[in-house]
């Protein structure tokens, strides 16, 4: 089972993985998507930077859990 990218379709093994994609990404497709859903991608980016514990990638897989589309 894979999570799909809402943005570009790209198939990741889990959320975590999918929230580095889309950070790594980081086109405007990918940032309109996060900020489209009440997140801010620039503070996430800052939070994962300036903060111990993977906190931005944290948000976003568990947002992408409830809104990205599982695939088998």
């Amino acid at each position: 089972m894979g999570y799909k990218c809402p943005s570009c379709g790209k198939i990741w093994p889990d959320t975590m993985d999918l929230a580095r994609h889309v950070f790594g990404t980081g086109d405007q497709a990918h940032k309109d998507w996060v900020n489209s859903k009440g997140l801010n991608f620039i503070e996430l980016l800052l939070i994962q930077t300036m903060e111990p514990g993977n906190k931005g990638y944290k948000a976003l897989a568990e947002l992408l859990e409830k809104e990205a589309e599982k695939v088998d």
